[in-house]
């Protein structure tokens, strides 16, 4: 009997004690006020007090279903994006004031999660939506789908910029991921035929750079003939000028000469002696 007055000691002591998991923080309230410091993980005593329990690691959502207008002025079918955030430990008291409306349970953001609060998700979605249609209307439909990893950082960008004007360094956007980018059957028509069009152009610069290749070439081998006849012309005295003429009507008479019934007369002084005619 002596040992039942300490039990129910034991069991009030147990009641009145909350456990702050690995990766969670613990904000206090006294009769309404709320400590400006964050609980690290451990066990307290809250029999006179309240302490919640937050999330300090990493929560993932979803956006889905959304139809933004491009830079061109063309509305998008179905936009998706996962969206990877985190919310920095020491300043979640002082959300948790400023916000106190904006509390989920983490189960109720992600599948089977705990039942652990997340501070101002509706505040990051939000903004997080409104970061998605500023980023896809500053690039055009027909060459989206080949820039998620340009389109993820301006969502990225654009939402940390956003947190941070109102609770700079309370929040960090760690990651997105462009999951799905649809367009309507006209505008994929639209990028097909873009497709086909830059195609068709690469195909184009690239016969002219062979023919300005090939041009360029013969320039050069012209170049070298003209300047090796040049050489050659100066390099010539008029004796050997005579030389290379009477080679060249040598040449030119044996060859008339191997036809039958051809008759060679050599000119410039020299006898017409050679008869190869009949």
């Amino acid at each position: 009997m002596t040992f039942k007055p300490l039990l129910l000691t034991l069991s009030a002591l147990l009641v009145g004690c909350t456990q702050i998991d690995t990766g969670n923080v613990g904000v206090e309230r006294t009769l309404g006020k709320v400590s400006p410091d964050a609980l690290p993980p451990g066990i307290y005593f809250s029999l006179f007090k309240t302490v919640d329990e937050f999330t300090a690691k990493e929560i993932g959502f979803q956006l889905n279903d959304m139809t933004p207008k491009s830079r061109d002025n063309l509305t998008m079918k179905d936009v998706d994006l996962d969206i990877y955030f985190k919310v920095m430990p020491a300043a979640i008291p002082g959300l948790f004031t400023k916000y106190q409306g904006d509390v989920v349970k983490h189960s109720d953001v992600v599948n089977k999660g705990t039942d652990d609060l997340v501070m101002a998700y509706s505040r990051v979605s939000r903004e997080a939506r409104e970061a998605v249609y500023k980023a896809m209307a500053q690039m055009d439909a027909t060459t989206m789908h080949t820039k998620r990893v340009e389109l993820s950082e301006l969502v990225r960008s654009g939402l940390q910029k956003e947190l941070d004007a109102n609770d700079k360094g309370a929040f960090v956007i760690t990651a997105v991921n462009v999951r799905n980018l649809l367009t309507d059957p006209a505008i994929e028509a639209a990028i097909r035929q873009r497709a086909e069009t830059d195609q068709a152009i690469e195909r184009k610069r690239k016969e002219v750079e062979l023919a300005k290749a090939e041009a360029e070439r013969l320039i050069v081998e012209a170049e070298g003939q003209a300047k090796a006849n040049q050489i050659l012309s100066a390099s010539l005295t008029p004796a050997l000028k005579e030389i290379k003429l009477a080679e060249l009507q040598r040449d030119a008479a044996v060859a008339i000469a191997a036809k039958p019934g051809n008759t060679v007369l050599m000119g410039g002084g020299v006898q017409p002696l050679i008869n190869v005619g009949k």
